[in-house]
């Protein structure tokens, strides 16, 4: 039995550690371990991490990281620490950190070892910068920003850079992009604008809400979209609860059931019958707006569309009740049946169905099931919705999981992340379940959840360019090569060309519309009164133009409108206005319009149309090759005024320029042909824009490695 010692604390901290013979070498492959010695004879068998600060690292088998003062340690272990070279990751940014994810990396690696695979070789610096920062923060880095983490000496920098980059703008706005794809936020959907179910999103990342916390307010929220915009997420199908229940189950649980509502599941444990008694949770609940359009003030809206003799004010008067109109509400009364085609023997086509709750065979743990006795669609819904987003519901933990693990390496543990009926068909099951486990112990806090997952030696291996073989599953010896998606490559372009600055416009285009659109109806208005209210809604509504509604750039208008609105709130700033170049308006894609117009450089390389769940595409095309050549994003980047061009231009000598263009684009420093090659083309004649040009159309720009 090893000695453990060093420190009081260690008898309580290392009561866990594996023994030599479970666990043949460390957490990330490592076999390299020494028996360390203090000052007063105690020893531990760790692995080198480094020194810091007058601190010695070691870390022991169970992945646990112990900081200990350098000066406590026997003379001949303190030089070992001068002299030895670190081995594997630097210093994490945190013990406990460092040993949950020391226990990844020991499923990963048994995985790997079973198939007589090997993990790939460590990334090194420039790689892992610019993949951190594209993973994290949606775009590249800087040149300035790549120099200072590839210069910095510190043994601790690559879980410094990932705290940073997790508390940016830039993460909040990226992980937007990925539940905007997820959930299919569209500005425009149902004849109305969804500007307030997008600003409730963006504040919600920004919050750091917990996923279940954050789920469970979109099942449950009720009200008028333009005032609680949680409800965004049952109205984007309004009238369509079956549609939405399909949606639900897939894309929050993993449930691949959309067959199921019109028969049983020819493979998974689903029948007809379960499908539609899940349905009736939300058989209660109304998304036409029951009270808003249908209800409430009828006759005072009566008499005011009454009193408007032109059509199109007219028209546009109706548009504005239709808006008012989208609400989440409560009928008292669960209205669903089973379908007129209903062909089963246990219950009758038209029969009421009653709500009930599924759980799952296959896993010995079973769900906490809410009585479902309530009548109302709140009470309904709450059930549906406490059960769904139990941390003792097995599949909620695991789907998200499932989904960010994709979102980090390129593919799940399981795939597809919609359908996960058999975890146990996995590449690895072990780790799935361990992942799930470890989202149950963050509390479903997304942020810590990702941080566990950069930190892992397996992420931060270099990453599997061959091409993976059919029904050959992968095991993750480090994450796939995999392309940009559409809103990491415009970020990254609109990075070159203005920089940080590129996080400083926010649309807040949900507080803008609620302000010029929200009126109530029921509230004892005068017909007058109301038509006047219309009048300045349909006046401010002309103000959103385009697909979309996104406000035209810089427009008088839209100045005009803004200033008002300035003045009514009180408030200084209520967004900044983004740059605009060649037409171009270069702010974060999660601040343009959702989704962008089709020729935008947004839809050209994958973005959603955000009409099916997951629908963005990574695939090439020969628009994308043009747009590369040809496009105005090229333009841009290539012109004097943008931050790539004037950052290498005030420099001395050729060499340098090259180097800073480098750095920009790829977050390295050009190899000597490169340089060389590069060098005697400005000597020959080409110009910086030429650079760019090359640069931009590589392959190595548009690729995660």
């Amino acid at each position: 039995m090893k000695t453990i010692f060093l420190a009081p604390l260690f008898c309580a901290l290392l009561t866990t550690a594996f023994s030599a013979e479970t666990t043949p070498s460390a957490p990330d492959g490592n076999a390299v371990y020494r028996t360390w010695t203090d000052n007063q004879g105690k020893k531990l068998e760790a692995t080198f991490r480094g020194t810091e600060d007058g601190k010695v690292f070691l870390q022991v088998r169970d992945g646990y990281v112990y900081r200990l003062p350098l000066d406590k340690l026997s003379p001949e272990d303190q030089e070992a620490a001068r002299t030895l070279k670190p081995e594997g990751l630097g210093i994490p940014a945190d013990p406990k950190l460092a040993q949950a994810a020391a226990r990844i990396d020991v499923l990963v690696n048994a995985g790997l070892e079973k198939a007589q695979q090997k993990p790939n070789p460590l990334a090194s610096d420039e790689q892992f910068v610019r993949r951190i920062y594209l993973d994290i923060a949606g775009r590249i880095p800087t040149s300035a920003e790549a120099l200072e983490f590839i210069s910095d000496t510190s043994l601790s920098k690559r879980s410094k850079v990932i705290d940073q980059l997790l508390e940016s703008d830039g993460y909040r706005s990226h992980l937007f992009n990925y539940f905007a794809d997820m959930m299919r936020l569209a500005d425009d959907a149902n004849k109305v604008r969804y500007y307030t179910y997008q600003d409730w999103l963006k504040g919600q990342i920004a919050a750091n809400e917990p996923w279940d916390k954050m789920v469970f307010a979109m099942m449950t929220a009720d009200g008028k979209l333009l005032e609680n915009g949680a409800t965004g997420y049952l109205l984007r199908d309004a009238g369509m609860r079956l549609d939405n229940l399909s949606l639900t189950l897939s894309t929050f649980l993993g449930a691949n059931v959309s067959c199921a509502q019109c028969h049983d599941h020819p493979f998974a444990d689903w029948t007809q019958r379960d499908f539609y008694e899940m349905a009736a949770f939300f058989g209660a609940t109304e998304t036409y707006g029951a009270k808003g359009s249908k209800g409430g003030n009828q006759r005072g809206m009566r008499q005011v569309l009454q009193s408007i003799d032109d059509k199109r004010m007219l028209q546009q008067a109706k548009n504005v009740l239709r808006v008012n109109g989208m609400a989440v509400e409560d009928t008292g009364e669960n209205t669903l049946k089973l379908p007129d085609d209903y062909q089963y023997d246990d219950a009758k086509p038209g029969d009421p169905v009653a709500p009930k709750l599924i759980s799952w065979s296959d896993t010995k743990e079973t769900p906490a099931l809410p009585d479902a006795t309530g009548s109302t669609d709140v009470e309904l819904r709450t059930q549906f919705a406490t059960w769904m987003t139990s941390p003792e519901n097995p599949r909620f933990a695991m789907t998200i999981a499932n989904r960010l693990w994709k979102r980090a390496f390129g593919l799940g543990v399981r795939e597809p992340i919609t359908d996960l009926d058999e975890p146990e068909a996995s590449v690895n099951p072990a780790l799935l379940h361990h992942l799930a486990s470890e989202m149950v112990r963050l509390e479903f806090d997304l942020k810590q959840f990702m941080r566990l997952l950069y930190n892992t030696q397996t992420y931060q291996r270099e990453a599997t360019s061959y091409e993976l073989a059919d029904n050959t599953p992968y095991l993750f010896p480090g994450p796939i090569l995999r392309r940009m998606s559409a809103e990491q490559a415009w970020d990254s372009c609109a990075t070159l060309v203005i920089g940080q600055d590129l996080d400083q416009f926010k649309g807040h285009r949900g507080e803008q519309y609620e302000k010029v659109m929200n009126i109530d109806f029921a509230g004892g208005a005068s017909p007058e009164e109301l038509k006047s209210k219309i009048e300045v809604a349909i006046s401010s509504m002309r103000q959103y133009g385009g697909k979309g509604g996104s406000p035209k750039a810089n427009s008088p208008r839209k100045k005009r409108m803004m200033n008002r609105m300035k003045e009514e709130s009180g408030e200084e700033d209520l967004t900044a206005a983004p740059p605009v170049r060649n037409g171009l308006v270069l702010a974060r894609a999660s601040e343009l319009p959702q989704p962008e117009k089709d020729q935008h450089f947004l839809r050209m390389f994958g973005q959603s149309d955000r009409q099916i769940a997951d629908s963005q595409s990574t695939e090439g095309s020969i628009p994308q090759v043009l747009m590369l050549m040809n496009g105005e994003a090229q333009e841009v980047i290539g012109q004097d005024d943008s931050l790539v061009v004037q950052t290498a231009s005030a420099l001395s000598t050729p060499e340098e320029k090259v180097e800073s263009l480098y750095l920009s684009f790829f977050s390295r420093k050009p190899e000597p042909q490169e340089l060389a090659t590069a060098v005697e083309g400005l000597k020959n004649g080409l110009t910086m824009r030429d650079l760019t040009w090359v640069l931009f159309n590589t392959r190595e720009f548009v690729f995660v490695e």
